[in-house]
C-alpha cells in the first residue's frame, strides 16, 4: 500500500489496485506466497476521511441500499474476500500503525509479522461506525470472542506485545529485522508443496463454518489428491535420500 502521506489510507484507487493485484497474484503460478505492508512508517490507517461526511469524496447523500450497494462496500467484500480465497498464503507485515479496514485487512491475510512499532485499533466506534469490512467475523476467529468485544466496544489500542500473546502475530521482531524475517518466512513457505498447502488453506477456513465429521469426509479427498501428486513422490523421495525436497507444484 503506497500512500505514506495518508498513512495509506484506503481510497477508491487504492482498493481497486489492490484488488487487482490480488487477482494478478492468484493467476501467477510463478507466484507462492502474498506479503502486503505498507509504505512508510504506517501499515493502514484504515478508510480515507475523504470518503466520509464532509470530505471531497464522500458517498454523499444516499439511501442505505444505495450506500450498501456502492463501490466501497463492493470493493471491501472483494478486497477481503480476494485476501481470504487466494490459494496461496498470505502475510500481512504490520509494520507500523494498523487502523480500522487497515486491521480488517491484515486479519483476513493468514498470518501477521510485526516489530515494536506495530499498533491496532478498531477505531469505528470513535466516529459512530459499524466496522463494515469484516471485523465482526474476523476478530473474534483470531482473538476470541471477549477480546474482540472489548475492542469493537472501547477503540482501544492493541499493542505488539500483547497481539503476540493473543495470536493475532505470529512474529514479533525489532523493526530493523521485520522485513527480513518476513522474507524468511515467505521463502520457507514458498519452498514447500504447493498442491497440499492450497487445500489446507481452503480446507482450514472452510472448517470454520462446518463440523467435525464433515471435515473428515473432505480430509479424505483432499489427502486423496495429494497421495497422487508428483509433490508427494517428491517429498518422499527427498526423505529417503536425505535431502531437500523440490516442490514444483503438481
Amino acid at each position: 500500500m503506497n500512500r505514506p502521506e495518508k498513512r495509506n489510507a484506503l481510497n477508491r484507487q487504492m482498493m481497486q489496485e489492490m484488488i487487482t493485484a490480488i487477482e494478478e497474484v492468484g493467476a501467477d503460478e510463478d507466484t507462492r506466497v502474498l506479503v502486503i505492508t505498507g509504505a512508510g512508517k504506517g501499515f493502514c490507517s484504515g478508510a480515507d476521511t475523504d470518503l466520509m461526511p464532509g470530505g471531497s469524496s464522500a458517498l454523499g447523500e444516499q439511501s442505505v441500499e444505495d450506500l450498501r450497494r456502492s463501490f466501497v462496500f463492493q470493493a471491501a467484500r472483494k478486497l477481503i474476500l480476494g485476501l481470504q480465497r487466494l490459494e496461496k498464503p498470505t502475510i500481512a507485515m504490520v509494520n507500523g500503525v494498523c487502523v480500522g479496514a487497515g486491521v480488517d485487512i491484515a486479519l483476513a491475510c493468514d498470518m501477521r509479522t510485526g516489530s515494536e512499532n506495530t499498533r491496532f485499533m478498531c477505531g469505528f466506534v470513535k466516529i459512530g461506525l459499524f466496522p463494515g469490512f469484516g471485523a465482526t467475523w474476523l476478530y473474534p476467529r483470531i482473538l476470541g470472542l471477549g477480546k474482540a468485544l472489548e475492542l469493537l466496544f472501547t477503540g482501544d489500542t492493541l499493542g505488539a506485545e500483547e497481539a503476540k500473546q493473543l495470536g493475532m502475530l505470529n512474529k514479533l521482531v525489532s523493526a530493523n529485522k521485520l522485513e527480513e524475517e518476513t522474507c524468511l518466512l515467505a521463502q520457507k513457505i514458498a519452498q514447500g508443496p504447493p498442491v497440499a498447502i492450497r487445500l489446507m488453506k481452503s480446507e482450514l477456513y472452510r472448517g470454520l463454518e462446518t463440523d467435525l465429521d464433515a471435515a473428515l469426509h473432505r480430509a479424505a479427498a483432499c489427502e486423496s489428491i495429494t497421495l497422487l501428486s508428483h509433490d508427494h513422490r517428491e517429498g518422499i523421495s527427498a526423505l529417503r535420500e536425505k535431502r531437500e525436497p523440490l516442490y514444483h507444484g503438481n
